[in-house]
C-alpha cells in the first residue's frame, strides 16, 4: 500500500491542534471577493435600514460566475415590497451607497415598470449582484411546509472540543470530517454513538497546488483510476460510518470528468451520495453526480469565509433568503466558535421559519 500522509502526535490531554487553511478562498483572498464583501454589507445595511420584512427577501440564483482569472458567486437578489414608495426609497439608497464606491465598482438602473427596479452591479466589469425590487400589493399565505435548509460542518478534525459542541448543538447538523486530521478517530466514534450525520470531507488537487495544500490523504489529479481507488477506499476506512462525501478543496481536481467519474463511480457502489462543495465556477462534480446516478446536492452558500458578524449574517439570510425561494438550501461552516454562535443567533428563526434537516434528506 503507498504511504498516504503522515500522522500527527496525539496527546491524551490536548484536544485541539492548528488547523490548516479550511478553504482555498481563504488561502488567496482577491480584490474582486474584497469588493464583493463590501457589495454585500452594503446591501445588507440599506434592507435592515429600510425595515425590509426578511420574509420578503428572495435570493433568486447564487451561481458560481468565472472571468479574469477570478471565481465568484453571482448573486441575484429579489425583494417584494408592500408600496411603490418603499421601492423607490431601497433602490435610491442601495444605488446611492454602491455609487460611492466608484470607480471599482460600477452600477447600473434598469426600470422595467413602475412596479419593478433592477440594479446591476459590476467590479472591473465583471457582473457580480443584480438586485431585483418589485411592489406586490398583496402577499398570501402560503399553506405549503417550511422551506427546508441542511447545513454542513466541514473541516473537522482538529478541534475535538469544538466537535462535541456540534454534535451537542440543538440543529441536526451534518458534519464532514477530514480523514487523516489528528483527531478524526475520535470524533466518527463518537459521532456514531450519537448517530449524527457524518461526511467523509475528501482532500482534492486545488488550483495553485502545491503552494495550497489540501492536506494529507488528497486526490491529485496526476493518479491514475487505480491509485484513486485505493486512495478512496483507504480514507473511507478511516472514516467508518459516513453516509455520504463533499470534497475539500478541489477546484482542479472536479473540474476534471475522467477522475470525478472514479471518485463518483465508487461512492455509487458503496451507496453513498455526493455533494459538491462547488469551490470553482467550473465545477462538473453536481451534474456528473446526477448523470452516474448518484444522489446528489450542491453547496448554496458558505457561511463563515468572513468571520465578522456581519458577514456572517448576509451568508445565513442569504442561505435563508435561498431556501424561500426555491424550498431547500445548502450552507456550509467550519469549525469556528463563532459560526457555533451565529448559528444560536439564528436558532429560533431557523427553527420556527424553516424545517432544519440533515443533508441527506435535500439530496437527490
Amino acid at each position: 500500500m503507498i504511504a498516504l500522509g503522515i500522522y500527527f502526535y496525539r496527546s491524551n490531554s490536548i484536544s485541539k491542534a492548528s488547523p490548516p487553511v479550511f478553504e482555498e478562498v481563504d488561502a488567496a483572498s482577491s480584490d474582486l471577493k474584497i469588493k464583493i464583501g463590501q457589495i454585500d454589507s452594503i446591501i445588507y445595511d440599506a434592507l435592515y435600514k429600510s425595515g425590509v420584512p426578511e420574509n420578503t427577501i428572495f435570493f433568486s440564483a447564487v451561481e458560481p460566475g468565472h472571468g479574469g482569472g477570478d471565481d465568484w458567486d453571482f448573486t441575484e437578489l429579489l425583494i417584494e415590497l408592500s408600496s411603490q414608495d418603499l421601492v423607490l426609497g431601497l433602490n435610491a439608497l442601495i444605488y446611492s451607497n454602491l455609487n460611492d464606491l466608484k470607480p471599482d465598482i460600477e452600477v447600473a438602473a434598469e426600470d422595467l415598470s413602475s412596479h419593478e427596479l433592477i440594479c446591476l452591479v459590476f467590479v472591473s466589469g465583471l457582473n457580480t449582484h443584480k438586485v431585483r425590487i418589485k411592489y406586490k400589493d398583496k402577499f398570501s399565505v402560503s399553506s405549503v411546509e417550511l422551506p427546508k435548509i441542511a447545513i454542513i460542518i466541514d473541516d473537522l478534525g482538529y478541534d475535538l472540543d469544538l466537535a462535541r459542541s456540534l454534535m451537542k448543538f440543538e440543529l441536526p447538523l451534518s458534519l464532514s470530517v477530514l480523514p487523516l486530521a489528528p483527531y478524526t478517530k475520535d470524533i466518527v466514534a463518537e459521532a456514531n454513538r450519537q448517530a449524527c450525520e457524518l461526511l467523509l470531507h475528501l482532500p482534492m488537487e486545488p488550483k495553485g497546488y502545491p503552494r495550497f495544500d489540501p492536506g494529507p490523504g488528497a486526490l491529485l489529479t496526476d493518479m491514475n483510476e487505480k491509485e484513486l481507488r485505493q486512495k478512496i477506499d483507504f480514507l473511507l476506512k478511516q472514516t467508518p460510518g459516513v453516509t455520504g462525501v463533499n470534497h475539500h478543496m478541489g477546484s482542479s481536481f472536479s473540474e476534471r470528468r475522467d477522475k470525478m467519474s472514479v471518485v463518483l463511480s465508487e461512492l455509487k457502489d458503496r451507496n453513498l451520495f455526493y455533494v459538491d462543495s462547488r469551490t470553482t465556477a467550473q465545477t462538473i462534480a453536481y451534474d456528473l453526480a446526477r448523470e452516474m446516478g448518484v444522489p446528489a446536492g450542491k453547496k448554496s452558500a458558505f457561511l463563515d469565509h468572513n468571520l465578522s458578524v456581519k458577514a456572517m449574517r448576509f451568508q445565513l439570510e442569504r442561505l435563508m433568503g435561498m431556501a424561500r425561494y426555491s424550498g431547500a438550501a445548502i450552507g456550509i461552516g467550519h469549525p469556528h466558535r463563532e459560526t457555533l454562535e451565529i448559528l444560536r443567533e439564528y436558532y429560533n428563526q431557523l427553527t420556527t421559519e424553516f424545517n432544519v434537516v440533515r443533508v441527506s434528506e435535500l439530496v437527490h
